[in-house]
């Protein structure tokens, strides 16, 4: 059973150093900061995120829809039923199932107003054609391909997508990568495997 959340462009790509010795140089590359940002701005302020671990589905799920880090720690537990501190299970699944996702008012209210609550449609964008998905990258004719998170971001420049990659999800917000810090050197080469355009 597949599990969310262990640890581990656009064409803006920049070697940053050269490691190894001369006949076997290895470059590093990273993406350049107008198209990446780290996705752990939401666990600040947050108690219960100080007690977690495992949880790129809670970011992930608090960046594409702009909720706090509670919010989606809640969401993430009804819909895919997630333990605290162990990565969720079923991600694509459930977010097949899942059509709009409303969040209600958070934070200090004010009182000469009528707080709304917030809605959103979720739409399936497909998976990659290894899941005998329809997903896949207009570039290649021969024969099926993957997106992946670089090619992605490349080819869909505008919205919000909650992107599910080998045991992990991250979120593509109008070109840009929000994902763990250290994928901004090795993570736009992962294959897409699933995708979620969020309306709203």
């Amino acid at each position: 059973m597949e599990r969310f959340g262990s640890p581990r462009n656009y064409s803006y790509i920049y070697v940053v150093g050269l490691q190894g010795a001369p006949d076997v140089k290895k470059i590093k590359v990273m993406l350049d900061r107008k198209c990446f940002k780290s996705g752990y701005g939401v666990s600040r302020n947050s108690e219960i995120a100080n007690t977690e671990k495992n949880d790129c589905v809670v970011r992930a799920i608090a960046n594409v829809f702009e909720v706090s880090y509670n919010a989606a720690h809640q969401f993430s537990k009804l819909k895919f039923n997630r333990k605290d501190r162990r990565g969720a299970i079923n991600v694509r699944r459930e977010m097949m199932s899942i059509k709009e996702a409303v969040f209600q008012p958070e934070g200090q209210l004010n009182l000469f107003d009528t707080p709304t609550e917030r809605k959103f449609t979720i739409k399936h964008m497909g998976d990659m054609p290894k899941l005998d998905g329809d997903l896949k990258n207009p570039k290649y004719k021969h024969k099926p391909v993957a997106y992946t998170v670089k090619t992605f971001m490349q080819n869909f420049k505008r919205g919000s997508f909650l992107i599910l990659v080998n045991k992990h999800a991250l979120t593509i917000k109008n070109g840009v990568l929000i994902d763990n810090a250290n994928y901004r050197f090795d993570g736009y080469r992962r294959p897409v495997e699933s995708a979620f355009k969020i309306l709203g």
